[in-house]
Formats: structure tokens, sequence, C-alpha cells
């Protein structure tokens, strides 16, 4: 009986033992099971953490990859709006080389035209001299000298000599007295040789000016202030020197190729035909940069457009594919 009770007492020990081992065991579980939910909260947080960094890195990436495009962008658009620049300036260094060369060839033609009319005038001179004074001597023996129907002596005639264009004439008038035919001389050689009735054609060939199409502005204008040298002072004798400038500078705005440069030229209301030429140069500058932009972006757009195209082509054979 004792041993039976000793044997029960050990089994009742043994089993408080392992139970006290199982309630430690499942203490050391909940503990281990708490610290590994504490670790994978640890790591997923620091999975969050390095995702959240990882997506700040791409959208860093993402801005300093517009930043350098956009920069590149800027970069050649400066480098067209410089090209155009130098082409503008050596296509106008090159209009005004020509244009001096050809004021020279043409001032050289006419002082060579100049000097051969000289020879030829003075020849012809020399000679109407030496028939004139052979008649003067003639009619001096006899005493009376009759021209355009005036009788008058010798020492009462002086030659003038009168000048039209490249001819010279000489013209026997009475001096020392003023006889009635005076006048009707006078507006006879006024009527020959004058150009007083060419005026109104010389203010329509000043209004009827226009730029011609292989003409640039700064041949037309060249164009416009040598007609206003030859002609404004022929078509308007009495105008004042501001109103010269006017005209020439409302005959260079009505005479523009194109109409949307007279509009914003007139608009700027020059004083002088220089300031109205620099601005139509200005804004034929800009038209031309905003061409040049235009037909960039347009080209930029197709190549847009078929990238896309053959991205959309890809994937359709990749799905075709897949099926």
């Amino acid at each position: 009986m004792e041993d039976s009770m000793k044997q029960l007492m050990e089994m009742l020990s043994a089993m408080k033992v392992s139970q006290e081992e199982m309630k430690r065991g499942q203490k050391d579980m909940k503990e281990d099971m708490k610290r590994g939910q504490e670790e994978m909260k640890e790591d997923m947080k620091r999975g969050q953490e390095e995702m959240k960094a990882s997506q700040e890195e791409v959208k860093a990436s993402q801005e300093k990859l517009q930043l350098k495009l956009q920069a590149m962008k800027r970069t050649i658009e400066d480098s067209n709006n410089t090209k155009l620049e130098n082409k503008l300036k050596e296509f106008e260094e090159v209009v005004e080389v020509n244009q001096v060369k050809e004021e020279v060839k043409a001032i050289e033609g006419e002082l060579s035209h100049m000097k051969e009319d000289a020879k030829t005038d003075k020849k012809e001179m020399n000679k109407k001299m030496e028939d004139l004074e052979i008649k003067f001597r003639q009619l001096s023996t006899t005493g009376v000298i009759k021209t355009e129907g005036i009788v008058t002596t010798p020492s009462k005639v002086k030659l003038f000599e009168v000048k039209h264009w490249k001819h010279w004439k000489l013209v026997v008038v009475e001096n020392n007295t003023r006889s009635p035919n005076y006048a009707t001389l006078t507006s006879a050689l006024e009527k020959r040789y004058g150009d007083a009735h060419l005026q109104h054609v010389y203010q329509v060939q000043l209004r009827n000016k226009k730029q011609r199409f292989e003409k640039t502005l700064q041949q037309y204008e060249a164009d416009i202030s040598r007609m206003v040298e030859w002609f404004i002072n022929l078509a308007y004798p009495t105008a004042p020197a501001e109103v010269i400038e006017q005209l020439s500078v409302s005959s260079f705005i009505e005479g523009l190729r194109d109409p949307e440069f007279g509009q914003l030229v007139r608009l700027a209301r020059h004083k002088t035909i220089s300031e109205a030429l620099v601005h139509a140069l200005e804004i034929e500058a800009v038209k031309e940069v905003s061409r040049v932009a235009i037909n960039t972006y347009q080209r930029r757009d197709k190549q847009t457009r078929i990238t896309d195209g053959n991205m959309i082509e890809s994937l359709l054979e990749l799905l075709q594919q897949f099926k």
C-alpha cells in the first residue's frame, strides 16, 4: 500500500513537473511568437520605408530627366535662333556688299557716259562758238543785228549759255534793253526745257513704287531712297525737309510686299525711313523664327505619332502571339 502511494505521489509530482514544463514551453512559444510578430512588423516597416525611398529616388530621377530634357530643348532652340541670326547677318552683309558693288558699277557707268558726253558736248560747243563768231563778225560789218525780229546793235548783245540735261544750247538774247518779248522767251524756254509739268508724273512714280518679289527690304529701301533723292524735289519743290521725310516713309510702307508688315510698321509711326526699315527687318526676323519653330514642332509631333503607332502595333502583335 505504501509503495503504491509512493508511486502515485511520484506520478503526481512528475505530472506537476511536466505541467510546469508545458507552461514554460507555452510561455516560451508566446514570447517567440511575440518576438516574431515584432520582427515581422519591423521588417514590414523597413520594407515600406525602402519602397518610399525608392519611389522618391524614381521621382527625383524623373525630375532630373525632365530638367535635362528642358535644358536640351532650350539649347536646341537657342542654337536654332543663333544659327538663324547668324544667317540673317551673313545674308545682310552679302546684300550690302552686292548693293555697294551694283552702285559702284552704276556710278562708274554714269561717269564713263558723262565723260563721253562731255567730250562730245565740248566738241559741239567749240564748233558752235566758232560758227557764232564767224556769223557775229559777218554781221558786225553791217552794224545791225536782227534777233527774233528785234533790231539791235552789236554793243547790246551778249551770249548766254543755257544748259539742259546733257546738251548745251547757245541763245542770243538782248540783255541791256528788256523788250516785251522777254517774258514770252523765258516762258517758251521753261516749257521746252523745264520740269514743272512733270511734277504730277514724279508724284505718281513715288506712289506706285512697290517691292518686287526678288527684292529684299534693304534693296527696296535703297530704291526708295534713290527715288526720293532724285524726284522728291521735282515732285514737291516747296515741301520742307520733315514733310519730304514723311513722304519717303509713307512711300516705303505703301509699297511693302507683305500687307501685314505695312500695318505693323504704320502703327509704329516712324519719323525716318531708316527706323521703318529696322522695324520691318525685326518683324521679318520674328516671323522667320516663328515659322522655324512651328516646322520643328510639327516634325516632332509627327515623329511622336509614328513612335506611338509603332508601339501600338508591337503590342497588338504580342497579344496575338499570346492568343
